[in-house]
């Protein structure tokens, strides 16, 4: 049996479909209806689905704007598309983003059976190719949090946040990992994790929440158990080096000079310097300001936050001595940054707003 969403704007459009696919209840059943891209994408998010027939024009957000995405969140959805004239522009679109099928109205029953059997095959083949790069996401993340090493354990659980799952059913299986993960983290470090906090996330896993406010928890647990293991020097690194580095990525957020450094390492702030810079390549400065640069960088590109608060998060008292240091390393400001950044998103979008075609009636 394979689970349909129906999408379009208008009503009847939708109940002629459900008639036609009734034909042959064996086969599909229809679990969802959505009127715009947008709830349409959001209900692939929070359901099981295999197919999506979704007419290309909609309100709020186009069927060739939702289809992108949803391919982007799960390969294994197959996407149909369904546009009033043949348009070439459209199926060069509808071919970059991987729709699997597409159908011109007036369409009749039989082009519908043959899109979805031919999609069918599409997605079946991709499931027997594609082994999910998931599969170890506990081990790999255990291991990085078991040996200490936060700046890798920070990298994989942001990898984790943008990455797009075959299914709503596997992102919700590695986020239950990674909690997993982290519990058992704390327990084998003798570190006690808020109550209210692991409540909080379990909450939050039995709901239908987005995958960011687990994230916003589970990151929460994460820093807060570093913040133990770091400041008490719970793992044996190896190199000595090593604990530094840890603790500078660790404190970016804050107040960094030299000798709280070399405070935490136990030796002058002389004898820091010349091992810092032996070790590591460069001097202590130039290292903290290079990394919060490319932490500004994130920040900038992934939220809207105002540059001001950016400046101020990351331990520049004054916005101007923030912009000057960013344009220093990046050859242009943070307010230049932001806005290369959204015009790059502007003209991703507008390449995908061309194709604007007109609804006629099915055929049945």
């Amino acid at each position: 049996m394979h689970r349909i969403l129906l999408v379009d704007d208008e009503y009847l459009e939708r109940e002629v479909l459900k008639m036609i696919l009734a034909k042959k209840p064996d086969l599909y059943q229809v679990v969802g209806e959505a009127d715009n891209g947008e709830d349409a994408l959001r209900f692939v998010k929070s359901h099981p689905v295999d197919i999506v027939i979704m007419d290309i024009k909609m309100p709020r957000m186009t069927g060739l704007d939702a289809a992108r995405l949803m391919k982007e969140y799960s390969k294994k959805i197959g996407v149909i598309l369904v546009t009033a004239y043949n348009d070439f522009e459209f199926a060069q679109h509808a071919v970059k983003y991987s729709v699997d099928d597409y159908l011109l109205k007036p369409t009749r029953p039989e082009s519908i059976f043959e899109a979805l059997a031919s999609t069918i095959k599409k997605i079946s083949l991709y499931s027997e190719k594609t082994t999910s790069p998931w599969t170890q996401a506990e081990d790999v993340f255990m291991g990085l949090c078991m040996k200490g090493d936060y700046m890798g354990g920070k990298k994989f659980l942001q990898k984790v946040r943008e990455a797009r799952f075959e299914s709503y059913e596997k992102e919700r299986e590695v986020l239950k990992k990674l909690l997993s993960c982290l519990l058992k983290m704390a327990e084998s470090f003798r570190i006690e994790v808020e109550k209210s906090l692991k409540t909080k996330v379990d909450e939050q896993l039995k709901g239908s929440q987005t995958k960011d406010q687990y994230f916003d928890i589970l990151e929460l647990i994460f820093e807060e158990i570093f913040e133990v293991i770091i400041r008490d020097k719970r793992v044996d690194y190896g190199e000595e080096m090593t604990y530094a580095l840890q603790y500078i990525e660790k404190n970016l957020t804050r107040t960094l000079t030299l000798e709280s450094a070399a405070s935490y390492m136990n030796i002058s702030p002389h004898y820091f310097s010349k091992l810092f810079k032996g070790q590591v390549g460069e001097n202590f400065i130039d290292y903290v300001t290079d990394r919060k640069v490319e932490r500004a960088k994130e920040l900038i590109e992934g939220t809207d936050h105002p540059l001001s608060a950016i400046a101020f998060e990351l331990g520049f008292n004054e916005a101007n001595y923030f912009s000057k240091v960013f344009k220093k390393k990046t050859g242009m400001t943070p307010s230049n940054f932001r806005k290369a950044v959204e015009e790059r998103r502007s003209e991703e979008q507008e390449l995908l707003r061309k194709s604007q075609p007109l609804g006629v009636k099915w055929m049945i």
